[in-house]
């Protein structure tokens, strides 16, 4: 079994032994591996694992090196965290909304994190939890009744809810919310495009995909500055249990987080966040904090349909620790009770392995390094693929097959996984909103599946689509309120069939 080791051995740059970078096989002229790229995405990224830690590739005219080893993705996201900062995929975002904490680097992101950290304490993830149980019981309230469920748009509105609920303590209508979540395809397949453009003038040029992608932006920009509004106008007291004033430890803050950034200071300055800043920071909040979660619970719907052995094992836990039937009114969770639910933790976790949402981040050696063996000239471009590394054989054995128990304390696999696993990244751009996003998908699964049984539709499950993020599609199922007899799934239906299809980029 392959362990995580990044190199620490103390040796600079100048006298690290250092190896050939070798190059993948099976490029065109002219077109380098643009075709497999495009073609099957994670398939060629995980292909190039059995090909060296560190290979090169040619998307094009440009030499990319595909970082493939853990240990060497870690060391890179690190150890080299200032002297390869993020590439061309983020300078995208920053030129379409401004500098926020997803977009910024080097002092101005670490001034940012200094600043947004307050928001995403344990305290303050817990503040968010009943509120995130408000959110998923207002949308999963009819869909006990038989109809057919589209899992992926519900979700999408679901982690948008939740969003405006705890950011701004307000709600968007559905049309504009439905608008947010049209414009997200666009924006990351505009992203893609920009990132592989042979000149920067390519995104002025009147194409499709640069019109597309500049429509957008405004929508997004339009349901930012809607929420930020209603919010600053007060509109958003109307939201039961937000925008309260609260006493004790909070020193009678609000409780959003858009409250705590108007709060928040300019470690450099010393002066409040412009309203620039805090629109940049909104934005952030909206991209990373909607499209992952909703995305993530997707997938889990969809693989606990197909595993109802696991799903029993998850509804036994969560009504043996929480109690069953999550439809009374004085049913509350908390934060705490998450820590004495093992089973559903690891099966969230295994969901998040084998669906990691960032399929693909950037970094751009600014000087010449050592990673690894491998030496980086500057100017390098440095891509690497989050869900690639979890389904490496090496330190996750049968990597395709969903496998919750793969990470029980008793398995000697699991603690090389847990060491190897950074579904959030690492280092200083780890995402700040890590512990929100769990407790979003544990209330969330806590909730859903404590109310109702999945009853899986044949011909509807899930399938795989990549941009830059994993994207689930197509999932639909009806559900049904759960009896005390009941383990979650209607097991007479078929739910075992599935293809990964669509696999391309589509541009």
């Amino acid at each position: 079994m392959a362990t995580l080791a990044p190199h620490s051995d103390g040796r600079s740059d100048r006298t690290r032994p250092t190896a050939p970078t070798p190059r993948a096989p099976g490029g065109v002229p002219g077109l380098g591996h643009v075709v497999p790229l495009l073609r099957d995405p994670l398939g060629f990224m995980e292909s190039l694992s059995r090909v060296g830690g560190v290979v090169e590739t040619r998307l094009g005219p440009r030499r990319v090196r595909v970082v493939t080893a853990p240990a060497l993705v870690h060391e890179l996201l690190v150890a080299l965290a200032h002297d390869a900062p993020r590439g061309a995929v983020q300078q995208t975002l920053k030129d379409a909304f401004g500098d926020g904490l997803l977009m910024s680097d080097g002092q101005a992101h670490r001034d940012r994190r200094r600043s947004m950290g307050a928001a995403f304490t344990r305290t303050r993830v817990a503040d968010y939890v009943p509120i995130i149980q408000s959110v998923v019981k207002e949308r999963i309230a009819g869909w006990g009744d038989g109809r057919l469920v589209d899992v992926e748009r519900e979700m999408n509105h679901l982690a948008l809810d939740v969003v405006t609920r705890t950011l701004f303590g307000a709600r968007l209508d559905d049309d504009l919310a439905a608008a947010f979540h049209r414009a997200l395809p666009d924006l990351v397949k505009g992203q893609i495009v920009h990132s592989l453009a042979p000149h920067p003038s390519f995104v002025r040029l009147p194409l499709p995909v640069n019109r597309r992608f500049d429509e957008a932006v405004r929508v997004i920009h339009q349901v930012v500055d809607r929420a930020v509004g209603e919010r600053r106008d007060g509109l958003g007291e109307r939201c039961e249990g937000l925008g309260e004033r609260r006493e004790g430890e909070d020193g009678g803050r609000e409780g959003t987080l858009l409250a705590l950034l108007r709060e928040a200071v300019d470690p450099a300055t010393g002066e409040p966040l412009t309203e620039d800043d805090v629109r940049a920071e909104a934005i952030t909040m909206f991209g990373a904090g909607t499209e992952t979660v909703s995305t993530t619970m997707t997938w889990l719907l969809h693989e606990l349909a197909r595993h109802p052995d696991v799903l029993a094992r998850v509804v036994a836990e969560l009504d043996a620790h929480l109690g069953p039937v999550a439809d009374a009114a004085s049913d509350v969770l908390t934060l705490e009770m998450f820590d004495h639910l093992p089973y559903t933790a690891n099966t969230l976790r295994e969901v998040v392995r084998l669906h990691t949402p960032n399929a693909f981040l950037m970094r751009t050696a600014r000087r010449d390094v050592t990673l690894g063996p491998y030496r980086v000239p500057a100017g390098t471009e440095l891509l690497f693929s989050l869900t690639a590394l979890h389904r490496h054989p090496d330190f996750f054995p049968d990597p395709h097959t969903f496998d919750p128990g793969r990470w029980g304390a008793e398995e000697p696999a699991g603690a090389a996984a847990r060491r190897v696993a950074m579904p959030f990244g690492a280092g200083k751009h780890k995402c700040v909103g890590e512990d929100l996003a769990w407790a979003e998908l544990g209330v969330a699964a806590a909730t859903i599946l404590r109310s109702l049984s999945l009853q899986p539709v044949p011909g509807r499950e899930a399938r795989e689509v990549v941009w830059t993020t994993v994207q689930a599609q197509g999932l639909a199922m009806t559900f049904a309120p759960r009896t005390d007899a009941d383990a979650g799934v209607d097991t007479d239906t078929d739910a075992h069939t599935y293809t990964d299809t669509d696999a391309a980029v589509d541009l």
